[in-house]
């Protein structure tokens, strides 16, 4: 039998003559562009994360997109309030006297209630638990923890404005 010599194979002598299953590089292949295609979702999804902490904060409402016309003055008699809706934040705007106008919310503190006017007594008063507010907000009687909420109004070329 003979001795091998001690000199090195080429590799060519190991490569087979018959072509290979599939495609050249086939499941390498595959595995390389999914590989490729989830770290470029994962850098974009870093790099989002990352843009949305550098961007800056959007700008909270302008004066003007919170003020709310509640209608004309000489339409609204001295000692008459108003309801007005708006959104989430409901509100009385009443005529105290020729030149003064006041705007309370129409929510009242304790449970949520939507508050009545009553010109008689010339109160807020709540249907739920008997709560009073007086013009001002000011609890007059009934369980409510806090005065109403209370906004200033403007009142320009004879229309009221309240801005909430």
């Amino acid at each position: 039998m003979p001795i091998p010599e001690d000199r090195p194979v080429p590799l060519s002598a190991y490569a087979s003559s018959d072509p290979p299953d599939g495609p050249p590089g086939g499941r390498r292949r595959v595995l390389t562009i999914l590989s490729q295609a989830f770290l470029a979702l994962w850098g974009l999804g870093a790099a989002a994360v990352v843009g949305a902490y550098l961007k800056a904060p959007e700008k909270r409402e302008r004066d003007a997109e919170r003020t709310v016309s509640a209608g004309l003055l000489d339409e609204l008699r001295v000692g008459e309030g108003r309801l007005v809706r708006h959104g989430v934040t409901p509100f009385y705007v009443v005529r105290l006297d020729a030149t003064r106008v006041v705007a309370v919310s129409a929510v009242c503190t304790h449970v949520r209630c939507i508050l009545g006017f009553d010109p008689a007594r010339k109160a807020l008063m709540c249907p739920c638990h008997d709560g009073r507010f007086d013009l001002s907000g000011n609890v007059l009687s009934g369980p409510p923890p806090r005065p109403l909420p209370t906004y200033p109004v403007s009142v320009r070329a004879g229309e009221v404005f309240v801005q909430v």
